[in-house]
């Protein structure tokens, strides 16, 4: 399946089609994006100078990424479908690339449809670009933004993980890293690329776990492993000698992060599937936070439930970035459970830095609720738990430094008290 297979499955009234008319890069896809995104509805749409039709706020729904990716039924078997994915590896088939892409001669990169998202960014953007790279057997696939410079040049933010430690190696050995920049895939694929497993284990052999006919292909120049339908690939080298400012750009926490210098990427081929939708991402929007958030949400899940009988939901929250704040609700068997769930969850997701937890009457997906159970079950001193100078996330503009004090609520019902006391009472 494709992008395109994808989104021409959805039900009519998840879908809203604005290709008629021609957007300016500059803002204006921001503006139909965020408006849809209140809706949680999917846009296409068109760039001017551009004959790709863009496709955006695909995943800005969980119930759709439930129901059309991972094919479950609750958050449990999401967070277990997630996770059992992440550990299996499977090699895809694979297809000839020439019989699926054209190759564009005399490219030249502002015929893409990147985008000036915000009025402070940097330039205009990919946001939904994966990049995928290899050293000697060992591949990695990640989202990266990537902001265009030239006709042939480009720069992305290439944060201290996977992909900047093999782009570190090839520095040490004095070599450019050859990379595949491919946008316009579906949803399963950016999911996984949007995923955090261990160093060696090559994403795009977890996506057959959840889509069956996912198949690879290898890029021409360098022989790069990518996914056989995209809109577009582009294939390059990652400098060790030449860097530019690359930013701001509008983060999970609707804040501009920093200006950096970042090495430039000389685009070397250009390859395109006219046919396919090109994805683009809303920066700070709902899918933006989904994806970023939906792997570490089944990472909590995974290490509370370790510690305490039952763990009924886990969300980041998404008026903290969905990043900064975590919310579970819990079954306990002692009151000290949940200080144990939420050492686990600071375990779980080391970028968080406060922690709740609460009974499995709280819905997670009500802030109104969430506040309600602060309000009437929050006791002090006894209900927190302080975890000081701890590693935390360097998008919090409070801790620039990636370290902070991190706080635990733990909101639940003490067991010896009367549970009627506490019940909220709902309009019949």
């Amino acid at each position: 399946m494709s992008l395109k297979s994808f989104i021409r499955e959805l039900d009519l009234n998840e879908l809203e089609d604005h290709t008629s008319k021609e957007l300016d890069f500059e803002l204006e896809p921001t503006k139909l994006l965020f408006e849809l995104d209140k809706q949680e509805k999917v846009a296409l749409f068109k760039v001017k100078s551009s004959q790709f039709i863009c496709v955006g706020n695909v995943l800005n729904s969980r119930s759709r990424l439930y129901r059309r990716v991972l094919r479950v039924k609750s958050d449990e078997e999401a967070y277990k479908k997630l996770i059992e994915a992440t550990t299996k590896l499977v090699k895809p088939k694979e297809k000839s690339f020439h019989d699926l892409f054209q190759v564009v001669k005399d490219f030249n990169l502002n015929s893409i449809p990147f985008i000036k998202f915000y009025p402070g960014d940097g330039g205009r953007y990919l946001s939904s670009a994966i990049f995928i790279a290899c050293l000697d057997d060992v591949c990695n696939a990640s989202i990266h933004r990537t902001m265009l410079l030239t006709r042939n040049t480009v720069v992305a933010r290439i944060v201290p993980r996977h992909l900047r430690y093999i782009y570190d190696q090839y520095k040490r050995n004095g070599k450019e890293m050859p990379v595949a920049i491919v946008v316009g895939v579906h949803p399963a694929v950016e999911l996984m690329a949007a995923s955090s497993p261990p160093f060696g284990v090559f994403e795009m052999h977890l996506v057959p776990n959840i889509l069956n006919d996912f198949t690879v292909t290898y890029t021409p120049l360098y022989s790069i492993p990518i996914p056989s339908q995209a809109a577009l690939v582009l294939e390059g080298r990652v400098s060790i000698s030449q860097f530019v400012d690359e930013g701001p750009f509008v983060d999970l926490l609707h804040l501009y992060d920093a200006r950096r210098k970042e090495p430039l990427i000389t685009i070397d081929a250009m390859y395109i599937n006219p046919d396919e939708y090109f994805n683009v991402i809303l920066p700070a929007g709902k899918e933006h936070k989904l994806l970023q958030s939906f792997y570490r949400e089944a990472m909590i899940w995974q290490t509370v439930s370790s510690v305490v009988p039952k763990v009924h939901k886990v969300r980041l929250l998404e008026a903290s970035g969905s990043w900064l704040i975590i919310a579970l609700s819990i079954t306990k068997n002692v009151d000290g459970d949940a200080k144990n769930a939420i050492l686990a969850a600071f375990s779980g997701h080391p970028s968080a830095k406060i922690a709740i937890v609460v009974d499995d009457d709280i819905d997670l997906d009500s802030i109104d609720k969430i506040i309600w159970a602060l309000a009437t079950r929050f006791r002090g001193r006894e209900s927190m738990v302080i975890v000081e100078k701890s590693r935390c996330s360097t998008l919090d503009p409070s801790s620039p430094s990636g370290i902070c004090d991190k706080l635990g609520f733990d909101l639940t019902i003490p067991l010896s008290a009367d549970k009627n006391m506490f019940k909220y009472v709902d309009v019949m």
